[in-house]
């Protein structure tokens, strides 16, 4: 417990410094070495060979799918379907030299996932800190949803959980957890609002920022349960040992993979109606 308290506290300082003292390149940086080091981690729990085309490949379509995400949606598109179709076309043309046909669409099928999966987790953290004004507090935002929700349904579920939230998933989770992770999504909005959100907040504002985080919660609480389902039906606990006492760089942020882009057109379709 002491061990996973401290490599938090630091994350988390480490963290804030990156989002309010850092230039924004700096977050770009760390974006994407986390990017990176993510795939090789998810590449390492379902490829039993590691194979260095294929981690450069995906990890190169990660990235500059990330770069197009920074310069508009449709960009990011047009990578997706071009990537999409360059893997299908690889596996059909090579892969099934040596390989049989369920092994060509299950690599292609875990190789899509990865990348749409990665994508998802990392592509909108710049974007929301790029966000005109409170781009910063929107990012810490979404980070304390996601962190104090993960440590609030932990210590809520270790100490007085007792009903299974989703048991063959995840095993130590519990209702109990998730509820304490909701409750713990109000009371972050509250604190984010009276001491760290410099813009205007009006009663629509506060309004539709409650209504948001709930839901937030929830998402967050769905990718990492989606990331229990990737290790568990590998047989793994942690996707890596990156943080001590966290697991790997997946086990720490997987809780992004759905909340991050949900939260990024929120903000800018109700929240800052950013055309």
């Amino acid at each position: 417990m002491k061990t996973r308290i401290i490599a938090g506290v630091s994350a988390a300082v480490v963290l804030i410094g990156i989002i309010y003292w850092m230039p924004v390149e700096v977050a770009m940086m760390a974006v994407a070495v986390c990017s990176v080091l993510s795939y090789l981690e998810y590449d390492k729990l379902f490829f039993t060979a590691s194979k260095l085309p294929r981690h450069v490949a995906l990890s190169s379509m990660v990235l500059l799918t990330l770069m197009a995400l920074r310069i508009s949606l449709q960009w990011a598109f047009v990578l997706f379907g071009m990537f999409y179709i360059v893997l299908a076309v690889f596996h059909v043309l090579f892969s099934s030299r040596k390989q049989s046909m369920q092994e060509v669409v299950q690599h292609f099928s875990l190789e899509m996932v990865g990348y749409v999966y990665l994508t998802g987790l990392y592509g909108f953290i710049v974007p929301v800190l790029e966000i005109p004004g409170s781009g910063k507090d929107y990012l810490l935002l979404l980070f304390a949803w996601v962190f104090v929700g993960d440590s609030a349904a932990y210590f809520v579920g270790k100490h007085w959980g007792k009903r299974p939230l989703a048991s063959q998933v995840s095993p130590k989770k519990t209702i109990e957890g998730a509820v304490a992770a909701v409750v713990a999504s109000f009371f972050v909005a509250w604190v984010w609002l009276h001491w760290i959100y410099q813009g205007n907040a009006d009663f629509q504002f506060i309004l539709r920022l409650f209504l948001i985080a709930p839901v937030l919660s929830v998402l967050a609480q769905l990718g990492d349960l989606f990331e229990s389902v990737l290790k568990r039906s590998q047989g793994q606990k942690d996707s890596g040992a990156f943080l001590p006492g966290h697991g790997g760089i997946l086990d720490r942020v997987d809780g992004l993979a759905f909340s991050a882009p949900v939260f990024y057109f929120y903000v800018t379709r109700f929240l800052e109606r950013i055309s």
